[in-house]
């Protein structure tokens, strides 16, 4: 089976532009220069959290959904 994902594809982001929204929508303003970077900072760090086992968790609910598909 071939691979169609280019190897650099991103498989997630976060945008400014979605972070300002969503705190417009929360907040009723956007964030400032010094909010924004705190923001970033916590967005980064909750993402980053335990990414292993969310790596390893993907990798093996790919493979047993797959298993069952392709049989």
């Amino acid at each position: 089976m071939s691979n169609d994902k280019s190897n650099n594809e991103i498989i997630f982001s976060v945008t400014v532009e979605e972070l300002q929204n969503k705190a417009v929508n929360r907040i009723g303003r956007k964030l400032t220069d010094n909010e924004l970077y705190t923001a970033s900072k916590g967005i980064e760090c909750g993402l980053s959290f335990d990414i292993e086992t969310v790596f390893q968790t993907a990798i093996e609910e790919s493979i047993e959904k797959n298993r069952k598909t392709e049989h």
